[in-house]
């Protein structure tokens, strides 16, 4: 039975044990792949998570496409698929509300953040794992402690230079120095889920890093009891605000009279001091370099499907959520400064016993400081995200259901998402993608920051508008068992 109901402040009792958020069969004699083919991945809505090839028992794998890494069959073998891959496909949907009060047992007082415990600013107090980080380090660090401490015997990460120097790819990291590899941030989709079978498989206890889709998938399997998910006992993952297609990487080749990306032979995306810049280097020892905020001029023209429909960008669902410090008392500094949000209890215990042993140094900061470092990006996902699936519903198209949506969007700001999705709509044309590629790093890349400074400034009031006081409205599902 549904229900509407807004929040308003008082708590919101979630009732009944979820056994699907769309209400999907769960006879397993269905065929769940047809129905994730037909629904997620012909309407472009698959998240790249790889939840569905970790489940599947090696019968399917991950296929890389113009549009992302999807999955399709192994060849030579019958799909064998559980239907908790539907259950837990986050092109789907995520149930948020049923999730936080699985997560965290209530709803969040403030909904651009989610539910949290403690706020802060802070950084590695190890100045090469600070160094090498993303922003902070506090990520890195927190793993590393983890593992050093025997409360896990691994870590779920990221590596960037694997399979092939321009790629990534998810591994179980099982000693310091391969947790320490796997820093810093990789923006092209990377099915981190696609390791569920060897997590099932792996002997001990796990922390875990991934983006919001890729948490929000762990943590359905995890209330629906799955083995391989349950041996994670801690849940870390950055802000996510926008991912690129591998294609970008590719046109900025190009743009460097670079043919063939099989000519990479190393590649960071954060490297050098924060924020950092793109490094790439070739088979002929050429180095190419471009400062974060000169090569963001590639979102508009590469971002994925996925970004544009995503509401999380704080990673809510974690146990420990890091994002850059984006505040003119950091970023005069020139060194790493992450934002740290303590969702859980376990999540605060673990930052503290850090802080007192001296490895982070951790800041206490308000709620207002932590949403303004922010706001542009949360404007984007809060109400940006969710006027742009209501087009694409008006449409007729296939969308992901949240469980909650804006109780109101003003009718300025939706006019402001028709230029952004306009400009979006336009840079996705060859043709353009082609006149880009011509046009020099040295004048694309500063014309661009200049560009986005500008509309910051223009749209800010319209974006900022009403965003203090955001409302949802939240559809309540009783699910039967």
């Amino acid at each position: 039975m549904d229900s509407e109901r807004t929040r308003t402040g008082d708590e919101l009792a979630l009732t009944g044990k979820a056994t699907s958020f769309l209400g999907q069969s769960e006879d397993p004699s269905c065929d769940v792949f047809s129905q994730l083919e037909s629904s997620v991945i012909q309407p472009g809505l698959c998240t790249h998570c790889g939840t569905c090839v970790g489940l599947s028992a090696g019968t399917l794998e991950m296929h890389d496409t113009t549009w992302g890494p999807i999955p399709s069959p192994t060849s030579g073998v019958d799909i064998n698929l559980s239907p908790l891959a539907s259950t837990a496909c986050p092109g789907l949907g995520v149930n948020y509300p049923e999730l936080y009060d699985y997560v965290f047992g209530e709803l969040p007082t403030n909904w651009l953040i989610g539910c949290y415990r403690e706020l802060y600013v802070g950084y590695s107090s190890v100045p090469e794992i600070r160094r090498r980080g993303a922003s902070g380090g506090v990520i890195t660090q927190t793993l590393i402690y983890l593992l050093t401490h025997g409360l896990v015997d691994g870590a779920v990460v990221v590596r960037q230079g694997y399979p092939r120097p321009w790629l990534a790819e998810p591994f179980i990291a099982r000693s310091q120095e391969e947790i320490a590899a796997a820093s810093q941030s990789v923006y092209v989709p990377v099915p981190v889920n696609a390791l569920l079978g060897q997590i099932e498989s792996f002997e001990g206890r796990l922390a875990y890093v991934g983006l919001p889709d890729q948490v929000a998938a762990l943590r359905r399997l995890q209330q629906s009891g799955h083995p391989g998910a349950n041996k994670i006992e801690y849940i870390l993952g950055p802000y996510v605000g926008t991912t690129m297609y591998i294609s970008s990487i590719e046109s900025y080749l190009r743009s460097n009279g670079i043919r063939d990306i099989g000519e990479v032979t190393e590649l960071r995306y954060r490297e050098g001091a924060w924020p950092g810049y793109l490094h790439i280097r070739t088979r002929s020892g050429r180095v190419l370099r471009a400062e974060k905020f000169y090569y963001n001029y590639l979102i508009p023209f590469h971002i994925t499907r996925s970004t544009l429909l995503s509401v999380d960008f704080t990673n809510e669902l974690t146990d420990i959520s890091v994002g850059d410090a984006w505040h003119p008392r950091y970023e005069s500094q020139g060194q790493g400064f992450s934002i740290v949000i303590a969702r859980t209890a376990k999540g605060a215990q673990l930052l503290h016993c850090l802080n007192e042993q001296g490895l982070v140094h951790l800041e206490g900061i308000s709620l207002d400081d932590a949403l303004a470092m922010h706001g542009h990006m949360l404007d984007f996902k809060k109400r940006g995200s969710f006027i742009r699936l209501g087009w694409r519903s008006a449409c007729g198209r296939p969308v992901p259901h949240y469980g909650y949506r804006p109780k109101s969007i003003p009718l300025a700001r939706r006019l402001v998402e028709v230029v952004i999705s306009s400009i979006f709509v336009l840079c996705r044309q060859p043709l353009v993608r082609s006149l880009a590629e011509h046009i020099p790093l040295a004048l694309l890349g500063p014309s661009f920051d200049f560009l986005r400074r500008i509309w910051k400034n223009v749209s800010k009031p319209t974006k900022r508008k009403g965003l203090g006081n955001y409302e949802v409205s939240i559809r309540l599902v009783d699910y039967e068992q």
